[in-house]
């Protein structure tokens, strides 16, 4: 072999590849804002799958300060998918809006929803027929939590009456439509009522109850019966009062005409001797509501939250608020945290008489005094108390004990 020969041999002779290296991005779980930026999405179901997700995570969680930083874009959004989004869509929108109010509590925000919901949600239940009885329970979640007065109330109980008087309606309408209406109306004092708007309503009801076409609706008129007997002032909800000697016969009269084209059995919690009571255990507290209100708005808000209605009842302070409902709450350790009622710091010092207005301030107001100091060691105490409290956990139940009537 000769020297050429070598130098061809060594020009054939294959070189190696170099391989490149492919940079893959590192895959992260989605967080509530990459949801949300979904909602701006173009495709259909990338929207869906964005609004079951924030759903789930509502439900999961009370995000109150997520849902303070976004409510007014993610009410918008919810809009959008009114006006453009498949019927799942439209349905999942409207959960989310209802979700939304009862995670941000009554306030600014909360009142900001409901004055932004009444723009949309009426034209939705024009053109979007459908999807009424969805629309209805978000209209009352979003009124219960949002409306700040009377006035506001009716407001929106005066666009579901429309609802209940419309011909050819159909029954899961009519009965989302009674059981909304007296969902507000528990929301109200009998003395507040508009003497005016509601004549008719007894007869209205009764009517229903003639039918009897549906079981939905004759549950949700007898709820409303219930309400309305709590509440008061029946004379603002017939047109007939001045038939009667007093409300009582009004009341016995009423009673009879239903129990006489029904067979619920919940006419006899209607009756004044009759005890209204619904126990819960949740968090290993029990709470005991006794009024028709507070049973309506409880049923309501634990069909509205499904699986979300616990983790709301142990952290949602506005749901607390609403039932008096404070559950115990434990530490890592399992151990139970004891906070005492009242704790304060005394200093005693003795100086003569003529030097103590001198010293006053040199002792009590000074941030380098010992009664400064030991305030701020008390401070501490409360907040290292309050922080274990808030990383405790919650102790729910296995089983959820609730009877609806």
């Amino acid at each position: 072999m000769t020297d050429s020969d070598c130098t061809e041999f060594e020009r054939t002779k294959p070189r190696k590849r170099r391989q490149k290296l492919i940079k893959r991005p590192i895959s992260r779980s989605k967080t509530v804002c990459d949801y949300l930026e979904e909602l701006y999405k173009k495709k259909g179901s990338i929207r869906e799958d964005a609004l079951g997700k924030l759903i789930n995570e509502f439900k999961k969680a009370v995000r109150y300060e997520f849902a303070q930083n976004i409510c007014v874009t993610l009410t918008h959004r919810c809009e959008n998918s009114l006006k453009r989004g498949s019927a799942l869509e439209i349905d999942l929108a409207l959960q989310l809006i209802g979700l939304l109010a009862i995670t941000l509590g009554a306030g600014d925000h909360a009142h900001e929803i409901y004055e932004y919901s009444l723009e949309f949600l009426p034209q939705v239940l024009k053109s979007k027929s459908s999807h009424s009885a969805k629309v209805l329970e978000c209209l009352a979640i979003v009124t219960l939590i949002g409306a700040k007065n009377t006035d506001e109330t009716e407001r929106s109980m005066e666009i579901i009456w429309k609802i209940m008087n419309e011909k050819e309606t159909k029954p899961s309408v009519v009965a989302a439509a009674i059981s909304a209406w007296s969902l507000l109306l528990s929301e109200i004092n009998g003395w507040c009522v508009n003497h005016k708007k509601w004549k008719g309503l007894f007869s209205y009801l009764l009517k229903q109850l003639e039918e009897d076409y549906d079981q939905n609706v004759n549950s949700a008129c007898v709820e409303a019966l219930g309400v309305i007997f709590e509440n008061g002032s029946l004379e603002k909800f017939s047109d007939d009062a001045e038939n009667y000697a007093n409300l009582k016969d009004m009341k016995d009269d009423i009673l009879i005409r239903a129990s006489s084209v029904t067979k619920e059995n919940a006419l006899k919690l209607l009756e004044d001797n009759s005890e209204k009571k619904i126990t819960l255990t949740i968090c290993e507290t029990t709470l005991t509501l006794s009024t028709f209100s507070l049973v309506k708005q409880i049923n309501y808000l634990k069909r509205y939250l499904g699986d979300g209605f616990k983790n709301h009842m142990k952290d949602n302070e506005h749901l607390h608020n609403i039932f008096q409902f404070w559950p115990e709450t434990t530490s890592e350790d399992g151990e139970d945290l004891y906070q005492p009622e009242f704790e304060g710091v005394a200093l005693r010092v003795f100086a003569p008489h003529i030097r103590r207005e001198a010293c006053t301030k040199r002792i009590s107001m000074s941030p380098s005094s010992f009664l400064s100091k030991a305030n701020t060691q008390l401070r501490n105490k409360y907040r290292m108390l309050a922080e274990k409290t808030k990383a405790g956990e919650y102790g729910v139940d296995q089983e959820f004990e609730y009877d609806e009537y």
